[in-house]
């Protein structure tokens, strides 16, 4: 009988980020090395306890913007497996809540990492807040005036079990207002919030959400 065989397409998935082929699905040994997600996870309890996959910047960066700009769904899935891997250092459980994206504006990675994240952990995702006014972008505020822009921004309902625990779910956390004013309007409703889980940190002096500046300003490809 001679020897089959098979295409490497039907044996081998690809690298979420480069695309190259590999044995097992997301991110391939090399792209995990540029992203840095084989060291610890930066963390923070200010002002509101934290945890990002990666710092923002250089080829993590770039993954942040192809993901707003392109969505790709194996992207998505593999950032989901990232993302699923932190929720012990959170709770044991709780409602997987994403950070509503400014009004006038459609759903953007917040709403499909916690859908993502909810399918491969079995934490319930929930709409819970609401942006309850516009606010100005971020991206050129500073720490203070991030926060004042951001007070009364969000509104929940009241929560309908006393001991119901939330997690939230963004994209880019900078000074940690937006957390934390999506916290304080949990927490009016009634809610616990474990924490905030993103997929990069930034400092507020450093280059920001940077995502809303042109392409050529953020040092990528137009």
């Amino acid at each position: 009988m001679p020897e089959l065989h098979w295409p490497t397409w039907l044996i081998h998935h690809q690298c979420s980020f480069c695309s190259g082929l590999q044995e097992a699905p997301g991110f391939c040994q090399q792209c995990r090395h540029k992203l840095e997600l084989n060291g610890p996870a930066p963390h923070g309890g200010e002002p509101l306890r934290w945890r990002a996959l990666s710092h923002y910047g250089g080829t993590w960066r770039q993954l942040i913007w192809t993901l707003r700009r392109k969505p790709k769904a194996r992207l998505i899935r593999a950032l989901a497996v990232e993302l699923a891997q932190q929720l012990p250092h959170f709770s044991e459980w709780a409602q997987l809540c994403p950070i509503p994206p400014r009004q006038g504006h459609p759903k953007g990675p917040p709403q499909w990492l916690a859908g993502a994240v909810s399918q491969r952990s079995g934490w319930p995702q929930a709409t819970l807040l609401q942006r309850h006014r516009a606010c100005l972008g971020q991206h050129h505020l500073n720490r203070e005036q991030r926060a004042e822009n951001l007070r009364g921004v969000f509104a929940s309902a009241t929560a309908q079990n006393p001991n119901a625990t939330v997690l939230l779910i963004d994209d880019v956390r900078t000074s940690g207002a937006t957390g934390q004013a999506a916290a304080e309007a949990l927490q009016q409703a009634g809610y616990s919030v474990a924490g905030l889980l993103c997929l990069s940190s930034t400092p507020i002096g450093g280059c920001g959400d940077g995502l809303s500046l042109p392409l050529a300003q953020q040092g990528l490809p137009g």
